[in-house]
């Protein structure tokens, strides 16, 4: 508190103390605060507008102590009673982001909707570019990158006050590599780093140098990102920015996993673990899991790296249904918009109708004539409002129940119609099958031609599985390159026939993609048969995936078969000599 009152000692008015913390919140928290409490202990004599703009910026310094629950309330009271357009415009712009941080994305995204529809009333710049940069970030979590390039293109940062220059240039930033590959030298990404610099804006500065080591991570320069990472954890750990924190230790983990230095990976991966919350999905989570799995499988602790891989498919599952829930919640905001529309104009249409009626009131049989037309025009107007709206809902069930990428059942519908079937087959005292697959090194594919590459040959792999699967057998996508096959009425020497036409159609295949490259994909297949496991599906799931486990740990592209007790298991492999073992 002291530095920042030797730091203004001449701001003895409101409006310069006002000043100050809009300067001071996002390059000096502790100057911050001594303002704020400067304010506070003015908060008699301030007019009632001042005291709605030291609300918004209480709610700013709970967002940077990390309580972005908290600060809810608090904006939301600004938007229904301050009654200051720009005000209200910040305080909405800085509410879609806590809610989308919370993940109310439905929230998120019907408030972005509406501050898009109002945006072209916004005359205050820095109100306008905080409106701007976060509908650029719902469209980003919305998958909708092209939508928010063009919003984009709208920020304009040297027009920009000094203290919002920097946050325009790190949004416009993150929204073009979000929509095309950039390098970790890219002329934009460097420039909006000095400038932040610059401006003092350490948060932002910070998120931009994380974001260029992890580019450098991915180009291969992994000394040169852990220098990086080391230059700027200093400022990181003095903002005490928690999701800095967690990022800053898990690329270090990937660092040092990369350079073969595993002690110091599984040092700094621990660390992510114990900053996170383990019930709660986030990114450095998810990759800590997977170094602290590659470090154990290494190192031969293969129960411990067991553990790991199973935590980190939890937070891949977590992912998946994070961005669904993303996907789904757009998708519904936006049909509440058609719908309303389309009643608002159904209304303008029965208006329409009650003014021709009154201006042909004295004409009596054309009226009639008329009356009829119309109103057949109208149960043509609302026939087909109902046809739209359902097939919208058909649309948003198939959406819940397919993977959008490949097509297959999402995980949810497998597990719902895999337990269901399961219970039936056991009534009637018949066989099932259980195939739990991996594809094996898929993410070379990624690494090497990019995502877009990697999604095509995932729709190619899953043609590939189509047309070796019966009609009755059930096939879903249950998490990056990981799917399941449960075959009902099956002994366990048809679920191998079938699993072995699977993996051999596979690893014969070589897939096209766009540019004429050819890349060969091959899969490890772990299989169990309710004779062993029983019906229960959790059962069957563990059997499985501990079998999909010892094959991919025996080599890969290859079926490994539960048999149960102490009897080794089932393993086919196409050999040189043979087809099979």
């Amino acid at each position: 508190m002291g530095t920042a009152r030797a730091a203004i000692p001449d701001a003895t008015t409101a409006a310069a103390l006002f000043a100050q913390a809009e300067r001071f919140h996002l390059t000096d928290q502790p100057r911050f605060a001594g303002v704020l409490k400067q304010l506070h202990q003015r908060e008699s004599l301030l007019s009632p507008a001042q005291r709605w703009h030291l609300r918004y910026l209480d709610a700013c310094q709970t967002s940077l102590e990390g309580n972005l629950a908290k600060d809810a309330p608090i904006l939301q009271d600004i938007i229904d009673h301050s009654g200051d357009p720009a005000l209200v415009t910040r305080a909405s712009a800085k509410l879609i982001n806590s809610l989308a941080y919370n993940r109310h994305y439905e929230q998120a995204f019907t408030l972005a909707n509406t501050l898009t529809a109002a945006l072209p009333q916004v005359t205050d710049i820095s109100a306008r570019a905080e409106a701007l940069r976060s509908i650029v970030q719902m469209l980003g979590l919305a998958g909708e990158h092209d939508q928010a390039l063009k919003y984009v293109r709208q920020l304009d940062p040297e027009r920009m006050p000094r203290e919002s220059r920097c946050a325009t240039y790190s949004y416009k930033v993150n929204a073009i590599s979000s929509a095309v590959t950039i390098s970790s030298a890219d002329p934009e990404l460097l420039r909006a780093i000095a400038i932040c610099l610059a401006d003092r804006q350490v948060i932002f500065a910070n998120t931009l140098r994380l974001d260029r080591a992890d580019l450098l991570l991915q180009e291969g320069h992994a000394e040169r990102a852990i220098a990086l990472l080391d230059e700027i954890a200093p400022t990181i750990r003095r903002s005490r920015f928690k999701p800095h924190l967690t990022e800053l230790y898990d690329l270090l983990a990937q660092a040092y996993l990369s350079q073969g230095q595993d002690a110091k990976a599984r040092t700094w991966a621990m660390a992510v673990v114990s900053a996170s919350d383990p019930k709660s999905f986030t990114w450095p989570l998810q990759t800590a899991y997977e170094v602290l799995y590659e470090v154990e499988k290494k190192a031969g602790h293969l129960a411990e790296a067991l553990s790991y891989y199973q935590k980190y498919v939890a937070q891949d599952k977590a992912e998946m249904d994070d961005t669904k829930a993303r996907a789904l919640a757009y998708q519904m905001v936006r049909q509440q918009v058609l719908d309303k529309k389309l009643k608002l104009e159904a209304l303008d249409r029965q208006n329409s109708i009650l003014k021709l009626r009154q201006a042909l009131a004295g004409k009596a049989q054309e009226t009639s004539r008329l009356y009829i037309a119309m109103l057949t025009l109208v149960i043509v107007v609302i026939g087909l409002w109902m046809f739209r709206l359902k097939h919208s809902q058909l649309r948003f069930r198939q959406l819940a129940r397919h993977d959008g990428l490949t097509g297959a059942f999402n995980r949810q519908h497998f597990l719902q119609e895999a337990a269901r079937i399961l219970q039936r087959l056991h009534q009637a005292d018949a066989g099932a099958c259980l195939v739990a697959l991996d594809l094996d090194h898929f993410k070379q594919i990624n690494d090497t031609y990019g995502h877009a590459a990697g999604d095509e040959a995932l729709r190619r792999v899953v043609e590939i599985f189509r047309r070796e699967l019966r009609g009755s057998d059930l096939f879903g996508r249950l998490g990056g390159e990981e799917f399941g096959i449960l075959m009902p009425a099956c002994t366990c020497e048809q679920g191998v026939e079938i699993a072995t036409r699977i993996r051999r159609s596979l690893a014969a295949a070589r897939i096209g993609l766009d540019g004429g490259v050819k890349v060969e994909v091959s899969a490890s297949l772990g299989m169990a048969h309710s004779a062993v496991s029983g019906y229960e599906l959790h059962q069957l799931f563990a059997d499985a995936d501990a079998a999909l486990y010892r094959a991919k740990h025996g080599g890969r592209n290859r079926l490994v078969v539960d048999v149960g007790g102490d009897a080794p298991d089932l393993v086919n492999v196409d050999m040189p000599d043979s087809a099979s073992a």
